[in-house]
Formats: C-alpha cells, sequence, structure tokens
C-alpha cells in the first residue's frame, strides 16, 4: 500500500535540492536568526518550556531552545532535514525531539505545549483549508 505524501512533491524537490544546511549562517540569514530568536524570546518563560517547533528544518532553532534548557519537539516532513536534525541533536546534552510530520496534523495531544514555532510552514500551503487546518 502507497502510504499519502505529507507535503506537495513539488516542494519535496525544492528542498531536497536546496541547501537549508547552513541558511541562517550567512548572509541575510544571519540577520533572519537573530530577529527571530529575538522575537521568540518574548514568548518564552525563563524556566522550562515545552516547544513544538513545526517545519524546524535541519534543527537550528531547536538547538538553540534545547541549548537554553527547553523540551523541544521539531516536526519536519522532509527525510534529509530531519537527518541532519537528528545529528544536531545528538551533539547536544540537552536534546531534543526529532518527528516526522507536517503542520496540518501534529500528533500531541491538545495543550502538549507552552508555544509553538511555526514560521516556515505557512508558506506553502495555498489552499485557505489547510492554512486553517494548521492554524486551528
Amino acid at each position: 500500500m502507497k502510504s499519502k505524501q505529507l507535503i506537495s512533491g513539488n516542494i519535496k524537490v525544492f528542498y531536497n535540492k536546496a541547501s537549508k544546511e547552513t541558511r541562517l549562517e550567512k548572509g541575510m540569514g544571519v540577520f533572519e536568526f537573530e530577529r527571530i530568536k529575538s522575537l521568540i524570546e518574548k514568548y518564552l518563560s525563563t524556566t522550562s518550556s515545552k516547544i513544538i517547533d513545526v517545519g524546524g528544518g535541519t534543527g537550528k532553532y531547536a538547538e538553540w531552545l534545547a541549548k537554553k534548557g527547553h523540551d523541544v519537539h521539531l516536526v519536519e516532513p522532509i527525510a534529509k532535514h530531519l537527518q541532519l536534525a537528528e545529528n544536531r541533536a545528538k551533539k547536544l546534552k540537552n536534546k531534543f525531539w526529532v518527528h516526522l510530520g507536517e503542520s496540518r496534523k501534529l500528533d500531541f495531544p491538545t495543550n502538549y505545549a507552552d508555544l509553538i514555532i511555526l514560521h516556515g510552514p505557512l508558506y506553502h500551503l495555498q489552499r485557505k483549508e489547510d492554512r486553517e487546518s494548521t492554524i486551528i
């Protein structure tokens, strides 16, 4: 039996060809990373929070948050990114969790997280129903 694809084939092809490993470490990506971190920090408690990083890519934000002592769950549909995120998590003392998935169907109980990060997947959801099922 063939399993249903989590995301559009075109998006999968794009991300398998694109290099996301160092995007936030060079050029304008450095400014994006610092700006997003400052926005996330506005909503973080100083104690350990449960965080879900949806569409977390290679784990750059998850790594940063785990190093700050948070319990982080990265959710990502691209196998290449999952492997890179897992490799990143293994190097940490306070590891983060890596899950195969996507924004429209998260496998977490209601009210599981203190904070959900969702700053990439909405770009890819072209249909209103898909965006609504992600946010609701």
